[in-house]
């Protein structure tokens, strides 16, 4: 008992028969104090409330030889705040053995505890955003905010499973991702589905998935969000989008027939451009936008030629210098048509730079080097390699060798090298051809 970490009280009666040191330490008492005041000094630190339970087990216990256990919080002779675990076994109705042991930092931890709970579940309670937890395929708890996304009071779906609340095309998905939880297989812990609301319409939701103890057992934590308006404003801008590029198909469509009837000698020329163009740019891994963006301008790079004269265009032999002054000019002329329009990509600019050069020597503005966007760069190429391999009224059409020599012969020079490069790879190791049909 000396030696005990516990401490250790005899009562006697109304007297304290022994006291062992640990159990004066906890109460900040002497064994002196002890001896002259009795019961009453033992407990007279008792905060307001634990009085009452001490007093009336000391009662019971002189009638009844009742054990107790239990626990009371008092301040000591030392001023600490102190939780006490008390069992007594009475061991006749004069004598009783009160131990004692020092839990506050058990207790006050508890309280903590307790604190943090609160505040959590409060906070969720509140949340503007549904919470739910799932054990064994059961609602277990639903916060306030469910009952204005999904129409069901809190009351309504804590007990009930989740199944009657998944919509029937969504349902096999959805329970077999829950079976495969249940087996501890790695599952994606943020997904879409689609959920009955109480009056039967299609909510969409996407959720986030959590593993967590509820009452000491394994269960889910869900957070939804409801995104029902998100998915039909996404629906509405895939359906616009798709209607914003037929009018833009259509209206390239009219855009290279108006050139094809200025120039028939180039006909096609243009679809073959951007297809080439459109490869170059795949296989050069350029994003899906600069493809769009470079495919759309390749399509209607002469777009400027339809203020040329056509006696001029389907001219047989050389023409002269205004002449020609007239036809470099088409390249700043479908830029002015183009520019004012709000195209999703550069397509004014890409058109105005497609005869610049590397070394600076081409036109209208002598750009060089990395002042060429890249999407005009690869345009520059495919443009020379349909052109010089076609029949024009004043030349025969070169051959796809002769064609090929001059996109090699002049690469770093007047063509970008990298596109350069894969322009060649294209025709000779991978089989390119122009579709002239």
């Amino acid at each position: 008992m000396e030696e005990s970490a516990d401490g250790v009280c005899v009562l006697k009666g109304g007297n304290v028969e022994y006291c062992n040191p640990a159990f004066l330490n906890l109460m900040g008492l002497t064994a002196e104090e002890v001896r002259e005041g009795g019961w009453e000094t033992i407990w007279r630190d008792l905060q307001p409330g634990e009085r009452e339970r001490v007093e009336e087990w000391n009662r019971s216990r002189k009638k009844s030889q009742n054990s107790y256990s239990g626990s009371v919080r008092l301040i000591s002779r030392t001023g600490r705040s102190l939780a006490l675990k008390l069992n007594t076994v009475s061991s006749n109705v004069d004598r009783a053995i009160i131990l004692t042991r020092d839990i506050t930092e058990l207790s006050n931890c508890h309280l903590r505890l307790q604190e943090q709970e609160k505040i959590l579940a409060g906070m969720i309670d509140e949340a503007s955003t549904p919470v739910f937890v799932v054990q064994d395929g059961r609602i277990r708890f639903a916060n306030k905010v469910v009952s204005e996304v999904f129409g069901y009071s809190p009351a309504e779906l804590i007990g009930t499973g989740i199944d009657q609340y998944l919509m029937e095309d969504e349902k096999d998905r959805i329970m077999e991702l829950y079976r495969e939880r249940l087996t501890r297989k790695p599952i994606k812990k943020r997904f879409e589905m689609g959920l009955k609301h109480k009056n039967g319409c299609r909510v969409v939701v996407e959720i986030e998935v959590n593993l967590v103890s509820y009452d000491g057992l394994p269960a889910e934590i869900v957070v939804m969000h409801d995104i029902t308006d998100r998915k039909k404003m996404e629906d509405f801008q895939v359906r616009s989008l798709a209607k914003i590029r037929a009018a833009f198909g259509a209206t390239i469509k009219v855009l290279n027939n108006l050139v094809e009837a200025k120039d028939p000698y180039t006909g096609g020329h243009q679809k073959r451009v951007a297809d080439l163009s459109r490869t170059i740019a795949t296989e050069m891994k350029l994003s899906p936008e600069q493809v769009d963006g470079l495919r759309l301008a390749a399509e209607i790079h002469d777009i400027g030629k339809i203020i040329v004269p056509s006696e001029i265009l389907s001219k047989p032999g050389q023409i002269s210098e205004s002449e020609w002054g007239l036809v470099k000019n088409h390249v700043k002329i479908g830029y002015e048509l183009l520019e004012d329009i709000e195209f999703p990509w550069p397509v004014a600019e890409i058109i105005y730079q497609h005869h610049e050069r590397l070394n600076g020597s081409g036109y209208p503005r002598g750009l060089q080097g990395e002042q060429i966007m890249i999407e005009a760069r690869i345009l520059a190429v495919a443009d020379v390699v349909e052109a010089m391999s076609s029949h024009r009224p004043y030349r025969k059409a070169h051959s796809i060798e002769e064609t090929m020599a001059e996109i090699e012969r002049n690469s770093g020079i007047l063509y970008d090298e990298r596109v350069a490069r894969i322009c060649l790879e294209l025709f000779k190791k991978k089989g390119y051809k122009f579709n002239r049909r």
